[in-house]
């Protein structure tokens, strides 16, 4: 099942936080802050693919930390990864700052998946992802269509309003991290207009960094 074009929320899926190491030394060893460093490129990317293979979403984008506009963001922070078990904490908000979940998911393998995997190229911790993915999809799957379009337009507007407060002071009420649609800008609006060709180059710039992302990715698939 596909919904319509217009119901379709982006995704953004930020940069994983990579976590402290053990301190017991026998749990540490063989890891390195620079061995999370790189998972915390590389296990987003993993579930940005999944995400995207759907179908469910429209555009899923990986992003570095803290990067405002989304219309859903999912974050992640690695608690546990040693190359046998993989725990992430996993978090979605979306535009208007809803937070869908805070979860903890895991998943341990054995070394032969490992021999598995040079067979038919699936990552050994696939279900992982899977199952974060088909979390996701369930929740979208409660939206009411007007719930769907009143996220991307608060997002059209929060990223409007950062742009040019002045010019769009009004039209989203923010309290805390929660945002309302106020009113919308007409369609014909001339700044509103410029905003929107500008937010389509940021878009531009973050695929371009997508495929700087992915290529890292395609090289850590080895190793």
């Amino acid at each position: 099942f596909r919904s319509p074009e217009d119901q379709l929320l982006d995704v953004w899926v930020e940069l994983f936080e990579p976590g402290e190491l053990p301190e017991d030394e026998d749990d540490a060893m063989g890891l390195s802050m620079d061995i999370r460093e790189a998972e915390a490129r590389y296990l987003p990317e993993q579930l940005r693919a999944t995400m995207e293979s759907s179908g469910y979403w429209g555009a899923v984008r990986l992003v570095p930390r803290n990067t405002a506009g989304s219309e859903l963001l999912v974050s992640g922070t690695i608690l546990e990864s040693d190359g046998e078990s993989l725990v992430l904490e996993i978090s979605a908000q979306d535009a208007t700052g809803k937070e869908w979940f805070k979860r903890t998911y895991s998943e341990e393998i054995e070394y032969t998946q490992y021999r598995q995997r040079g067979q038919d190229e699936i990552d050994p911790f696939q279900p992982l992802y899977n199952t974060i993915a088909n979390d996701l999809a369930e929740l979208r799957a409660k939206l009411e269509p007007h719930e769907t379009m009143g996220i991307r337009r608060v997002a059209s507007m929060r990223f409007a309003s950062d742009l040019a407060p002045d010019a769009f002071v009004g039209y989203l009420k923010a309290d805390g991290d929660r945002f309302d649609l106020v009113r919308l800008p007409a369609v014909d609006d001339p700044m509103y207009r410029r905003v929107q060709a500008i937010r389509d180059r940021d878009f531009l710039l973050i695929d371009t960094l997508n495929g700087h992302f992915d290529n890292f990715a395609r090289e850590m698939e080895q190793p």
